[in-house]
């Protein structure tokens, strides 16, 4: 079995990127964001102490997270995001860890796809790293575009997340993901 991590900032592609190499190769998908709503949705490892820390208002009618408004009071506050990490991180590292080991007996490739994989260091449980590299001018027009962000929001995530050199420096890979969807996958091809 071999896994390979996939990381790159918001807006990198990082996504497109991890289901064409699914298509491409069969290898299992597992992506940090849904594991992350797995262990904050209620009843989830992380749901009461993340309700605990930023309070009931961040709940919404049905009593499950709301994800903006947690997202509104996070991407603002540095300290407020390094507490919800420290809360969230912990518990997307033991899923991924259990998930992985689960899956060493079934054989098979899985493709990691995580904008946190050495934040929650499940980059230790891959036999390699790549990355998706964007620059910052397209990573912020794709995220107007495709998600509707301002530019501040744009700003406000993007400062909450590593630098290029930070993820380029620790990976064995780097895609650069700066050109049309077919040049992309005939680079992924070639590899």
């Amino acid at each position: 079995m071999k896994v390979i991590g996939l990381t790159g900032g918001v807006g990198s592609g990082k996504s497109l990127v991890a289901q064409f190499l699914k298509e491409e190769t069969g290898a299992e998908l597992i992506l940090t964001d849904d594991i992350g709503h797995i262990v904050t949705d209620k009843g989830g490892s992380a749901f009461e102490a993340v309700v605990e820390r930023f309070g009931k208002e961040i709940l919404s009618d049905a009593g499950e997270i709301d994800r903006k408004k947690l997202a509104d009071i996070v991407f603002n506050d540095k300290s407020a995001i390094q507490d919800l990490n420290g809360i969230v991180h912990p518990k997307v590292k033991e899923y991924i860890e259990d998930y992985i080991e689960q899956r060493k007996e079934k054989g098979g490739n899985i493709i990691l796809e995580s904008a946190i994989l050495f934040e929650t260091e499940c980059d230790k449980y891959c036999d390699e790293v790549w990355y998706v590299y964007v620059p910052r001018e397209i990573r912020i027009a794709r995220l107007k575009e495709s998600r509707g962000y301002s530019d501040g929001k744009c700003d406000a995530v993007m400062r909450s997340q590593k630098t290029d050199e930070f993820y380029i420096s620790r990976s064995d890979r780097v895609i650069k993901n700066d050109g049309s969807v077919e040049e992309l996958k005939q680079q992924l091809k070639r590899i």
